[in-house]
């Protein structure tokens, strides 16, 4: 295998100038996996406008930006135009696997799958989760919250989806739309209520940030999984919170599901979870 060091060494030169918190985590995944015998490493990050206008210009032969002809002949291999993309905010970053002999591994197997999950769990959402587009090599960051930010009664969109969705998974009744009604507002007030915040219906930093910390990471927690998700389960159930899925860890989630008569089977999935967090 290729020395940690080393891949690390070319994630931090190919990644560019990212966000402090891609930049820390894309490290600690790397490191992750490769205490599982998978060689990760990042092939780019930061993009300019003029490099994101270059890739969407592929299999666009007429494309043109800004006065200047960026088209070309091939695959579109992207469909954000520049400033659309999260690579142009340096939130995100692409990465491939490595073989034993140092080649690029390309095709997706259960490897890429792993680094996919090992990078959720440390924050990153994965174009290989996306519906339409599947993008394996993809990461990217949440935004940043800014002072300002509100979604209340009356917005639509992809960030109310995302909110619900999150709700949802905590075992709040309400549909997934993308519509920020008062069946929404009710399931918010609820949460506000239950967790101390100020019950106003509208979620700002603080109920989204308590939210999203809180809310079902998408991917069932077993043994071997690791990273700030596994950390929150073991301090809940009483375990060292050490982000590692180990034999301990599994015997206190099967003592936790039996207690409250769940499925007992040592994975926290989305029935747990609830349990665990949404009670």
């Amino acid at each position: 295998m290729i020395l940690l060091e080393i891949l690390k060494e070319r994630s931090m030169k190919n990644m560019g100038p990212v966000i402090r918190e891609v930049r820390e985590n894309a490290l600690r995944m790397i490191e992750l996996a490769y205490e599982e015998g998978i060689q990760v490493q990042i092939s780019s990050g930061y993009r300019s406008l003029e490099d994101q206008a270059r890739l969407y210009g592929r299999g666009r032969p007429g494309y043109i930006w800004r006065g200047r002809r960026y088209g070309s002949k091939g695959k579109i291999v992207t469909y954000a135009l520049p400033g659309q993309s999260t690579h142009n905010d340096r939130r995100a970053v692409d990465f491939f696997i490595l073989s034993n002999d140092g080649k690029a591994h390309w095709t997706v197997d259960e490897r890429w799958k792993r680094a996919g999950a090992i990078a959720k769990s440390l924050g990153f959402s994965w174009g290989g989760d996306w519906e339409k587009f599947l993008d394996y090599p993809h990461l990217e960051w949440p935004k940043r919250i800014s002072a300002g930010y509100v979604l209340k009664r009356g917005a639509q969109g992809a960030q109310v989806k995302e909110f619900q969705n999150h709700l949802q998974s905590l075992g709040y009744d309400l549909l997934v739309d993308g519509r920020f009604g008062p069946i929404t507002e009710q399931s918010v007030q609820q949460f506000q209520k239950k967790h101390g915040l100020k019950v106003d219906g509208v979620v700002g930093p603080m109920t989204w940030r308590k939210l999203k910390m809180m809310a079902y990471p998408g991917t069932p927690l077993n043994r071997g999984s690791v990273g700030r998700e596994v950390i929150k389960v073991q301090r809940r159930i009483g375990v060292n919170a050490d982000g590692l899925f180990g034999i301990r860890t599994e015997a206190a989630v099967k003592k936790y599901q039996r207690h409250f008569q769940i499925e007992v089977e040592g994975i926290v999935g989305p029935v747990t979870w609830k349990y665990l967090f949404g009670r």
